[in-house]
């Protein structure tokens, strides 16, 4: 198996047929035929049912689907990337961050590094946590820019802000007696209809079976953005970032600040040192690091 197996592999997956695949291969139909008949022989498995010219994907199949698209994104990032190097010296930093920091804070902090290190060429990635964690791990980019919890083994990281957790949701969910506070405590908190970013049900599991409550959640999504969105259209309460509650906007909305203080939310810069990096690629990263602020002990 090799890359321009999984570049045809990938054409007729997002095409849906080998003839379609073929033209747009600029290709005849017969010899990319052959190509699957031998991957499938390599791999010994079937990747696609097939239904007349229609082709559908096998469980291995998606999972070579998914396999290759990371695979050739990385191979397209790094045949770019080397190509600039070699032509001008020029250095490439590739950045990943979350889609609430792509729309805040990431254009002030871009702007002020390019305006000092313009021979320093960005390529920007925008995707959840996890994702971006996966790529930094891969080599695919070589700085995140996060939001707590993840996986931080083999990271190293700072600390660029912290941020309260709050509840946000229609008045009416929110009894007179919570109204009449200025924060909601994690009693009242499992009261609610909440709706929870995936990555926050086991911190949020936690802090509630301490105070000997069972936890219990109406929604269950895996994108914040999805929470607020839920949050504002009255289907639930959200457990979201004060960032993202404070820049909700809707009639009849109450945010309240979660009362725990050890459960928080941080935004974080990291990047994974070991492992094979471009030419000036580790160092961009590093001198990035300078035009972010730093959190209170972060």
């Amino acid at each position: 198996m090799d890359l321009k197996q999984l570049r045809y592999f990938s054409a007729v997956v997002e095409q849906g047929s080998i003839s379609a695949a073929a033209r747009a291969l600029f290709m005849s139909q017969p010899p990319l035929s052959t190509q699957m008949r031998q991957l499938e022989k390599e791999l010994g498995c079937r990747l696609f049912e097939r239904d007349g010219h229609k082709l559908t994907l096998t469980p291995a199949g998606k999972l070579l689907y998914d396999r290759a698209r990371v695979l050739l994104d990385s191979a397209r990032s790094v045949e770019s990337e080397l190509r600039a190097f070699s032509q001008n010296g020029q250095r490439v930093l590739r950045l990943g961050a979350v889609s609430s920091i792509c729309a805040t804070d990431l254009p002030q902090w871009v702007g002020a590094f390019s305006q000092d290190h313009p021979d320093i060429r960005l390529e920007i990635s925008e995707q959840n946590t996890y994702q971006l964690v996966e790529k930094l791990r891969a080599r695919q980019i070589d700085l995140a820019i996060i939001r707590t919890p993840f996986p931080a083994d083999g990271l190293e990281y700072q600390t660029v802000r912290q941020e309260k957790m709050m509840a946000l949701g229609a008045k009416h969910f929110f009894s007179p007696e919570m109204a009449g506070r200025q924060k909601l405590s994690v009693e009242q908190l499992a009261t609610l209809s909440l709706i929870v970013y995936r990555r926050w049900v086991p911190p949020l599991s936690d802090l509630m079976q301490k105070e000997g409550l069972t936890p219990s959640f109406f929604c269950v999504c895996d994108d914040a953005r999805t929470v607020t969105s839920l949050a504002l259209s009255g289907v639930g309460v959200g457990v979201v970032p004060g960032s993202a509650a404070c820049s909700a906007e809707g009639e009849d909305i109450v945010r309240m600040e979660i009362e725990n203080a050890s459960f928080r939310s941080s935004i974080v810069a990291a990047t994974c040192r070991d492992g094979s990096h471009l030419p000036g690629s580790w160092e961009a990263a590093r001198e990035f690091l300078h035009y972010l602020p730093r959190a209170e002990g972060g």
